[in-house]
């Protein structure tokens, strides 16, 4: 025998045929196809059965090719004597039938490989003879230990487990050639499953470290972050399988990970995208997403021109599983690194950055500056004024961005002053066409625009490209 690292053994058996190779009038046969197994034997004549021991039924029958009722006299082979020893006799049927657990248990069969012989005569004298070796397999039980739990390695050990290779004659060489044949029994399948459904990094691959048989659970390239059972089931060349489990292994990997939100001048909390328009002041909150975690250590770098500038390297810090609006300043344009570093009692630690926080440049679109327009009250039209966030509903194309204070001044073509705003653009409503803020209506008519402000990035918006001719009609 062989013995190799093999699922746990459940006995198997393997039956060899003769008489003209395994055909169909070769009838010795596992009954009702129950074998776990059946092939040729490798020399080719006789027949091979492999029953897993835990199959209840391990029946092998044998039938005259005629179907006629018949004698059948059951032999064993000896593997001292290379010949073949009577079992027992059945008489007056046509199809024998044994059960090869009553044959285990009374000591009559005792080995994993046994050869079978069935002598088969009807009640005219027609004689057959069929052979066969019969395979039991059993698998070993395992149990599983921890090997190695760290912060970025889970190593779980198989103990105790092997496999076995089979070995037959071939009797169509005998007695000269009493060399062994060999059935291979490899390891078919390896299989890791978890209670918590964690990703396990090799979930079915066997690995092994000298004598050692490991399952590669967690590395630092995948860990798992829950506490969880792990079922592992191995399978042999027949089908066989076995299962074990070890309960409440403790996951002690880290992981940092957060989200980024924003939230609107409105009070409502969306999900940040980069893409969109994410003017100052831009107020962002953050969304813990750690696990296994219980110490947190937060920074909000400052945008990297500014450092160059000579400002502080950090804008912010925090320690505690969440900061709130409160421990986070608003921002101003520039790109923004977010770090979350995150740790637990067994000094496992990780972090994420996020890349980056962006608010926009300050702008005043001089595309969007409205050349007309009817303030009659109507509800369409009524207003000079830039598109901003105040006045935009689901987003769009925005005049005003990252604008800390502007100044709009309206002249009539006498050079004279008719309007003027001067403050937050958030807070601009627009000129509704009225006289220096009077009830008085403003002619018909043409109309200069001078607009220019300053922005949350310092820039000063003040050149001609802010001004221009502004019709107002009435109807």
């Amino acid at each position: 025998m062989i013995n190799h690292f093999m699922p746990p053994f459940r006995l198997l058996i393997v039956v060899l045929l003769t008489l003209g190779g395994f055909s169909s009038h070769a009838q010795l046969y596992d009954y009702q196809g129950q074998a776990d197994q059946a092939e040729t034997a490798a020399y080719g004549e006789d027949g091979l059965f492999v029953f897993h021991s835990t199959n209840p039924d391990k029946v092998m029958a044998a039938t005259h090719s005629s179907s006629e009722t018949s004698s059948f006299e059951w032999k064993r082979f000896n593997t001292t004597t290379l010949q073949y020893d009577s079992l027992f006799t059945h008489t007056g049927t046509a199809v024998s039938r044994v059960r090869l657990d009553s044959l285990y248990e009374s000591g009559r069969l005792n080995m994993a490989v046994e050869g079978l012989r069935v002598e088969v005569e009807t009640n005219q004298g027609d004689q057959e003879v069929y052979t066969a070796w019969v395979v039991i397999d059993t698998l070993n039980g395992f149990s599983i230990d921890e090997y190695r739990n760290t912060c970025n390695q889970i190593k779980l050990e198989v103990k105790g487990f092997s496999l076995r290779d089979y070995q037959y004659y071939n009797l169509a060489a005998l007695p000269g050639d009493t060399s062994l044949i060999t059935l291979e029994n490899d390891m078919s399948r390896f299989e890791w499953r978890s209670s918590e459904n964690v990703d396990i990094y090799w979930p079915d691959a066997p690995l092994y470290e000298g004598d050692r048989l490991l399952g590669y659970i967690g590395s630092p390239f995948q860990m798992p972050y829950q506490t969880s059972d792990y079922y592992l089931t191995i399978e042999n060349a027949f089908g066989n399988t076995v299962s074990d489990t070890i309960h409440d292994v403790e996951a002690k990997a880290v992981l940092a990970d957060f989200a980024v939100k924003k939230l609107t001048p409105e009070g409502a909390v969306v999900n940040y995208n980069e893409d969109a328009i994410n003017e100052a002041l831009l107020q962002i909150l953050v969304e813990n997403q750690s696990e296994n975690a219980s110490v947190y250590q937060w920074v909000g770098f400052n945008d990297s021109l500014n450092i160059l500038r000579g400002r502080d390297s950090i804008l912010w810090n925090y320690e505690g599983e969440t900061p709130t609006e409160g421990d986070i300043p608003s921002y101003k344009p520039g790109r923004y690194p977010v770090r979350l570093k995150a740790g637990n009692d067994y000094g496992c630690q990780d972090s994420s950055t996020f890349y980056h926080v962006r608010v926009d440049s300050s702008q005043i679109d001089s595309a969007l500056i409205p050349n007309v327009f009817t303030p009659d009250g109507n509800g369409l039209n009524d207003l000079f004024v830039l598109p901003k966030a105040g006045n935009l509903s689901g987003g769009g194309q925005r005049g005003i961005v990252s604008m800390k204070w502007i100044e709009v001044s309206v002249f009539n073509r006498s050079g004279e002053l008719v309007y003027r705003y001067n403050g937050d653009p958030q807070e601009w409503e627009g000129w509704r066409g009225k006289v220096r803020n009077s009830n008085r209506d403003a002619a018909e008519g043409v109309y200069l625009y001078v607009i220019k402000g300053r922005g949350y990035d310092g820039v000063m918006h003040e050149n001609k490209q802010y001004s221009g001719f502004l019709y107002l009609f009435r109807q």
